[in-house]
């Protein structure tokens, strides 16, 4: 208990350093969005591209893409029922939508990273693939088309993702048996190490509440993530995943809502309070659950 206590504490202060920050307003709203920019644009890509060159690819590993495909269908055929039983307004009803199918994996990028190591994290980006595909696509189709504007720049904004490209040129370099320079590879760890504590920062500073409907906080918490959990375990079970592997598609089968979900709704004009309650609850709750989850697998 005391070793995880010590690979987990510093997780916990970076995020309520976060938090404090916020409340003293040292971060406010754009400070940490520049942060989670920062991330997606740089430190997360170095980190890619240290990791795949270099990681020894299993069978394992290429059901996770799978799985992460199914859990997306799953959450958001569920989410889809759920607002039509509770005659949710289409613009809370799209926040319910895109609130259950996308997964926040930043927020268990830092649990992964302090428990598996590098072989952790790798899994994780090839589960976040197709989470990333259905974000920019399935996702950000239903906030369209309850939202203010049309598709227009889905396609761009897929295409510019520099994790997903990141990812390709791992890939790639993996299978023609690449390496960077000693010199090289030093330097995208270095940046990738910046990934989880300015995430975390930024997560903690992001925290917001407001006032919404319980049942509507409630279906999306569950769907998000009590129905993928275990969506998450059956499916494991299905594709016989052992040790990390497994470990991994239940960690992020569990995750919170995406912060995706609050970007489509500012966007979209759609209901922005709900989105951002969801998103900061679901936050809170993952936090709380990673640790236990993570002794248990």
């Amino acid at each position: 208990m005391s070793d995880i206590v010590f690979l987990l504490a510093p997780i916990f202060v970076f995020f309520l350093i976060g938090f404090v920050l916020q409340r003293a307003r040292v971060i406010d709203a754009p400070a940490s969005s520049f942060l989670l920019k920062l991330v997606y644009t740089l430190t997360l890509p170095a980190l890619v591209l240290s990791l795949f060159p270099y990681v020894v690819i299993s069978q394992g590993m290429l059901f996770l893409p799978v799985i992460s495909g199914c859990i997306v269908l799953g959450t958001l055929a569920a989410a889809l029922a759920t607002g039509k039983v509770l005659s949710m307004p289409p613009k809370s009803y799209a926040v319910l939508a895109s609130g259950s199918m996308i997964m926040n994996l930043s927020i268990v990028i830092p649990f992964v990273k302090s428990f598996y190591g590098d072989e952790g994290l790798s899994r994780l980006v090839l589960f976040d693939f197709i989470n990333g595909l259905a974000a920019f696509t399935i996702a950000y189709s239903i906030s369209c088309r309850y939202g203010a504007s049309g598709h227009q720049g889905i396609a761009k904004r897929l295409l510019s993702s520099p994790p997903l490209w990141a990812l390709i040129a791992g890939l790639l370099m993996n299978f023609l048996s690449l390496r960077f320079n000693p010199l090289s590879a030093n330097i995208l760890h270095s940046i990738g190490e910046l990934t989880s504590p300015l995430l975390l920062l930024a997560l903690g500073a992001s925290i917001k509440l407001s006032k919404i409907n319980p049942l509507y906080l409630a279906a999306g918490v569950f769907t998000r993530m009590v129905l993928g959990f275990a969506l998450g375990l059956g499916l494991a079970e299905l594709f016989r995943l052992q040790g990390i592997d497994r470990a991994i598609a239940v960690l992020c089968a569990a995750a919170p809502a995406g912060f995706n979900t609050l970007t489509f709704a500012s966007l979209e004009k759609l209901d922005v309070d709900y989105a951002t309650t969801l998103v900061t609850i679901t936050m809170i709750i993952a936090m709380l659950i990673m640790p236990i989850l993570l002794t248990l697998l």
